[in-house]
């Protein structure tokens, strides 16, 4: 079975690689993401109340705090087992393509997700 690395991966902080098996008609079998570093994190978040870690998360990297942003707060959701009112649904789904995007314009409404 043929592998496939990526390496580097340039839009991350840090290092990183993407290793593809390949099966013999060139259709991908398995994907893995490799992350090389420890950046410790998760201990400066440990204790902290939850509803704080939309805010801290998306601090994670400089990149895509976006991102981090939405799934801190789904992750917060489903914490509380909430469902979310369909206007943030339709909300999120208007903020996450920024975070792929150089629009900085819509920064303004991340703190709405939350």
């Amino acid at each position: 079975m043929p592998t496939l690395t990526i390496e580097p991966i340039t839009r991350i902080e840090g290092h990183a690689r993407i290793t593809l098996q390949m099966n013999d008609a060139g259709e991908v079998e398995d994907a893995k993401l490799h992350i090389t570093q420890l950046r410790g994190f998760e201990r400066f978040c440990e204790g902290r109340p939850f509803p704080e870690m939309p805010s801290l998360t998306a601090r994670t990297c400089g990149i895509c705090p976006v991102s981090h942003l939405i799934a801190s707060s789904k992750a917060c959701d489903e914490l509380m087992a909430v469902q979310i009112p369909p206007a943030a649904v339709r909300l999120r789904r208007v903020i996450e393509p920024s975070a792929t995007s150089s629009v900085p314009r819509l920064e303004f409404l991340s703190p709405l997700v939350a």
